[in-house]
């Protein structure tokens, strides 16, 4: 037998027992009430006044349990009424009396919880873990691009210089500006970048460019201390601004030209000889950091040693270090 066929069995055979239970108790309820007040009726009345007092208490006692075992308002001419009646140890069926089961009930929702909420912890970390490792791999990239960018630049560097052209060092320093932005953390869209030498006038001039307003190529000189290059000239060292207008270094005539929010500039050295300064610009706030400072160096250290090499160059055939324009 099938269970469906089980279920509408015995549905009909609930119906049959209950119809023919109405039935006799309906004609024991019409004997007893024609023998004590003489009311004389019918079999059918007595069964559906059995039956309308017997669905009455079967819905007081559903509502009942209802109420009991759920911790829901309860809805009475308009108004949400609170429910005294939620009683968290009923079942259905009744109220359990034995107490050792109601102890092993409370001790299995405890430890449900205290599961729940291992579970959750786990997840969380799970999530911290995930979000670790893809920044890990993010990183890894960044390493990997890095090292690809720098045999890249070594061996444009040993291809220039043998080629013998007069714009190399132009050539090369655009190079050193594109590889150097695809190795910070973050976004690379918004990043402009600038290489600045000492002059003859023993000013920074803008040698090349990314990014940057061609007006300000041609006009903006620093004397040391001056604007933000200038200091970093003076100082000598990296400076990270991830807020340019919280710095001095960017008043009055010094303001950039251009829409930029933070700034990272490293000075290009030959040994403790500062000949140069290297300067990446962000147009949103905080967009750099500290890893960012121990990369771009590594390119700082690639313009100061083509500089060393035209040096050396310059020296031997008897002439300076030329600053040619664009």
């Amino acid at each position: 037998m099938s269970n469906n066929l089980k279920k509408y069995l015995s549905y009909f055979f609930s119906f049959l027992v209950t119809v023919i239970l109405l039935f006799s108790l309906g004609s024991i309820f019409k004997t007893i009430i024609k023998s004590v007040i003489s009311w004389d009726i019918s079999l059918l009345e007595a069964v559906l006044y059995l039956g309308a007092c017997y669905g009455v208490a079967a819905s007081t006692v559903v509502y009942a349990r209802y109420l009991r075992s759920n911790s829901y308002q309860i809805p009475f001419a308009g108004i949400n009424l609170p429910n005294w009646f939620y009683d968290e140890d009923f079942r259905d069926g009744g109220i359990v009396t034995n107490k050792k089961l109601i102890k092993d009930y409370k001790e299995l929702k405890e430890r449900n919880e205290e599961l729940e909420l291992l579970i959750e912890g786990i997840m969380e970390e799970l999530d911290r873990k995930t979000e670790d490792l893809n920044f890990e791999s993010y990183i890894s990239d960044i390493y990997i691009r890095h090292h690809k960018n720098s045999s890249r630049l070594v061996r444009s560097l040993l291809q220039l210089i043998n080629e013998g052209k007069s714009n190399w060092k132009w050539e090369f320093y655009n190079n050193v500006l594109d590889e150097c932005n695809t190795v910070l953390l973050k976004d690379h869209a918004d990043k402009s970048s600038s290489i600045y030498f000492i002059n003859q006038d023993n000013e920074l001039e803008m040698y090349v460019y990314n990014r940057i307003e061609f007006s300000s190529s041609r006009k903006r000189r620093f004397k040391k201390n001056e604007g933000f290059a200038g200091h970093v000239w003076s100082y000598g060292k990296t400076l990270l601004i991830n807020d340019i207008t919280e710095s001095e270094f960017f008043t009055e005539g010094f303001a950039p030209k251009h829409g930029y929010e933070s700034i990272l500039g490293v000075p290009i050295k030959i040994g403790e000889e500062i000949v140069g300064v290297l300067n990446i610009q962000s147009e949103n706030k905080d967009g750099f950091n500290h890893e960012d400072e121990r990369s771009v160096k590594f390119y700082a250290d690639m313009c100061a040693l083509a500089y060393y090499y035209d040096k050396i160059k310059l020296d031997s055939e008897g002439r300076g270090i030329n600053h040619e324009k664009f």
